[in-house]
């Protein structure tokens, strides 16, 4: 290699790693562009590339390394993004990943930051490095759950027990956590080896069952701590699930929450006035349990209800979808059958073509003794075709008009099913409101009872103490509460209303929308059929022409 081609690739390679020309700064647009076409396609494909332009929310990788970054920035664009590259640079602090959530691969090695926090939104990151940073504690990575793998080393971790916290990622699989200064201590790796027991790789090594055993021994009783910790974590973990399985479950039934006393107590939480008046306790917490139950059992009604509902939506939806799979089927079928038919018309035409050219060609006859021989069966060719077109139209539009029927018959059932639905919705939410109304007139009876009443409002809060000494303001803080509690029910039940009616509607004009492409693109199929069908004949009818003689030929006119 020549010293000067030596110098090239060095400058060449210096120019993509080390930046010395670049400022301190944040990202900015020309960064991001400059960087993906330094990364992108070279030669000509990386003419093109550069010639089309940089579509920021199209990139899939970014690498931004070596550019004296001071802050993260100007990422919420790279909506496809799914590997992010930020090592080497200046950043302290991670941040403005918010946008950023199909991303499954980030590496910020080689910075200062300090803390782990802000990656709520990455729920799918599965590769995370941040090797050679300032950290000292390993926290806020509870959103990480599918991480695969995890370098924290040469950072400030000093003990290196805090990686006990690790344990939690079930999916994890590699950890590399050489050069803290945590590892001086000789029984960092016995530690680590026992307590990540899902770990296969600690700093790019294999741990063997041998190496566990040896830590279990060593921190038996810390390790038995964790695991009655990371028992009860689980249960936690799977009592989430099961909750967040049933609200999903209820939320298709629109009743979400709507199950169990939750809703009435938000409702006074987000009501101040309310809060007040029941801080006065005493004769007011049976009245007040009263009308939870009340509450509980009238919505109990209506999402049981509501499930059945939904599982009859369920049923209605696979019926139809059945109902139109075997429309198609049957339809596809039947086209089949009627091409198998049309290949059995044409095959003896075709020949007779074939027979017509081979005369001509061997001088057996001439052109002007064929030729209506030819006119003859290219006439019944086109008819043949025409048949099937016909025939493959006529059966698209069967097809159609049965899956219209069924469509329209399927609008009717969701639209009774919904009616029916929010007509049992009506009569519970109105049900909520009497028992509001009497909540509302007991606890003012309840209340005047003990107006002016020093002794009995001793230890009241202030706000309450001043109410209860003024008819009026006690009388308006009641209809106040009563109003927002109001407010409040017809908001929940608008919430169902709205949602249920908004379901119905998206999968009608789905299932229509649906039916309309298909029948679009049945179409077109068919015509290309069709064309491609007098392409070959036309062809074949070419073949002849090539043997005539432009006079001929040009005597003959359209038929060749």
């Amino acid at each position: 290699m020549s010293e000067k081609q030596d110098k090239g690739e060095k400058k060449s390679m210096n120019s993509l790693i080390i930046h010395p020309d670049v400022e301190p700064g944040v990202i900015d647009n020309a960064m991001l562009i400059r960087c993906i076409l330094e990364y992108g396609p070279t030669e000509e494909a990386g003419r093109l590339f550069a010639e089309e332009g940089v579509h920021l929310d199209e990139a899939p990788i970014v690498r931004l390394e070596f550019q004296n970054i001071l802050r993260i920035d100007h990422l919420w664009m790279l909506t496809s993004l799914t590997k992010l590259t930020l090592a080497h640079n200046l950043i302290e602090k991670i941040e403005n990943l918010e946008q950023l959530t199909g991303l499954n691969e980030l590496d910020l090695s080689f910075n200062k930051i300090e803390r782990i926090e802000n990656l709520d939104a990455l729920e799918n990151l599965e590769i995370l490095t941040l090797f050679h940073n300032r950290i000292r504690k390993l926290e806020n990575m509870e959103a990480l759950e599918k991480l695969l793998v995890f370098s924290i080393g040469d950072n400030l971790i000093e003990d290196y027990k805090e990686m006990a916290y690790l344990r939690k990622f079930r999916k994890l699989r590699s950890v590399s956590f050489k050069g803290n200064p945590g590892c001086d201590d000789p029984m960092a790796y016995k530690f680590l080896r026992s307590a990540l027991t899902r770990v296969t790789y600690l700093d790019y090594k294999i741990v063997t069952e041998e190496q566990r055993e040896s830590g279990v021994a060593v921190f038996r009783g810390l390790l038995r701590k964790l695991d009655d910790e990371d028992e009860i974590a689980e249960k936690r973990r799977i009592a989430k699930e099961e909750y967040d399985a049933k609200v999903a479950f209820y939320a298709s039934s629109f009743v979400e929450y709507l199950s169990g006393p939750e809703l009435i107590e938000t409702m006074f939480e987000k009501d101040p006035d309310g809060s007040v008046l029941l801080s006065f306790g005493g004769e007011l917490l049976p009245l007040y349990e009263q009308y939870k139950e009340q509450y509980v059992e009238t919505m109990a009604g209506l999402v049981v209800f509501a499930q059945t509902a939904y599982n009859d939506r369920e049923k209605e939806v696979k019926l139809f979808k059945n109902l139109v799979d075997n429309a198609l089927d049957d339809s596809v079928r039947k086209s089949k059958e009627v091409v198998a038919e049309y290949e059995l018309k044409k095959q003896p035409l075709v020949e007779q073509l074939n027979e017509l050219i081979a005369k001509y060609t061997s001088k057996q006859a001439t052109i002007e003794q064929l030729e209506p021989s030819i006119v003859e069966v290219g006439d019944q060719f086109n008819e043949t075709l025409y048949q099937l077109w016909k025939s493959l139209m006529t059966l698209e539009m069967q097809l159609f008009e049965q899956c219209e029927e069924s469509r329209v018959q399927f609008s009717v059932n969701m639209t009774e099913k919904i009616t029916k639905l929010l007509e049992v919705s009506r009569n519970a939410f109105g049900a909520w409101r009497e028992h509001e109304g009497i909540w509302s007139m007991r606890q003012f009876e309840t209340l005047s009872k003990y107006l002016g009443n020093k002794i009995m409002l001793g230890d009241a809060c202030p706000e309450l103490y001043e109410v209860m000494m003024d008819r009026d303001l006690m009388m308006n803080l009641v209809a106040q509460s009563s109003d927002n509690h109001m407010r409040f029910i017809d908001t929940r039940e608008d919430q169902l209303t709205t949602r249920a009616n908004l379901w119905r509607e998206d999968l009608v004009q789905g299932t229509t929308d649906n039916e309309v492409k298909r029948n679009r693109d049945r179409i077109l199929e068919i015509n290309y059929f069709i064309d491609n069908q007098r392409e070959e004949w036309t062809d074949m009818q070419m073949a002849l022409n090539d043997t005539v003689d432009p006079e001929t030929a040009a005597l003959l006119g359209d038929d060749f």
